[in-house]
C-alpha cells in the first residue's frame, strides 16, 4: 500500500491528474517489491505507456521506489 501523500507527489511530478497516477505508482512500487530492477519496470512502463509517457520516465520509476521506501536496484 502507498501513502497517499505519494499520490498527490506522482501527479504534481508528471503533471497528471491525481487520479491517473495511483495506477502507475502502484504498479511499479508493486514490481519492485517482487524483486524487479528500475531497468524492467522502465521498459514495462514504457511498453504499456509508451516511451514519452511522464510515469514511463526512468526517473519517475526510481523516484517512486524511492519515495515507497525501496532502494535502487
Amino acid at each position: 500500500m502507498v501513502a497517499q501523500a505519494i499520490y498527490h507527489q506522482a501527479a504534481q511530478r508528471t503533471g497528471y491528474r491525481y487520479e491517473l497516477v495511483i495506477a502507475p505508482v502502484e504498479i511499479i512500487a508493486r514490481r519492485h517489491r517482487e524483486g524487479q530492477t528500475v531497468t524492467q519496470i522502465t521498459r514495462y512502463m514504457q511498453s504499456q505507456l509508451g516511451p514519452d509517457h511522464q510515469a514511463a520516465a526512468r526517473n519517475f520509476v526510481e523516484w517512486v521506489i524511492a519515495a515507497t521506501g525501496g532502494e535502487r536496484r
